[in-house]
Formats: structure tokens, C-alpha cells, sequence
């Protein structure tokens, strides 16, 4: 198997802290990992 391991991260936040600043990241074209998702 030649195949590496990459984790699926699921990212449960609330909307007063980390899903303001994860839509801000998103709004200045930062760039983070495709196999997070945030919830």
C-alpha cells in the first residue's frame, strides 16, 4: 500500500469565537488544510 494516511478533521465551533475567525480567514484568502471541516 503506497497510499499515505490523511485524517479527516471535523471542527465542531461556536459562532462568538472560532467561526468568526474562521470566516475571517476565509474572507483574506488564507489558506488551510482541505480536509478540515468546520461545523
Amino acid at each position: 500500500m503506497s497510499e499515505s494516511f490523511e485524517p479527516k478533521i471535523v471542527a465542531f465551533v461556536c459562532t462568538y469565537c472560532t467561526y468568526a475567525g474562521a470566516d475571517l480567514a476565509g474572507t483574506s484568502r488564507l489558506k488551510y488544510a482541505p480536509n478540515v471541516r468546520i461545523v
